[in-house]
């Protein structure tokens, strides 16, 4: 615990420990077809992302396929 003082009279009792944190996520099929949709897009763009990046940081040949559960290819390669 600490204190912060806002004021030469105020001061708020902080704790310097607590942080902003995200909850762990379940990892279980989503139930909700729509939220599983829009977190498969969210992921996918990701993941998309990453294999970019790590092909270009790390001068490596990156290839990727995901195939959404309609069949629709989505792919990546680095050459």
């Amino acid at each position: 615990m600490g204190y912060l003082q806002i004021h030469p009279i105020l001061s708020v009792q902080i704790d310097l420990d607590s942080r902003m944190v995200r909850g762990k996520t379940q990892m279980k099929r989503i139930e909700n077809e729509t939220s599983r949709q829009v977190t498969f897009s969210k992921r996918r763009n990701g993941l998309l992302k990453k294999a970019f990046e790590l092909s270009v940081l790390c001068d490596a040949e990156v290839a990727l396929i995901i195939f959404s559960t309609r069949g629709k290819l989505y792919e990546f390669s680095s050459s």
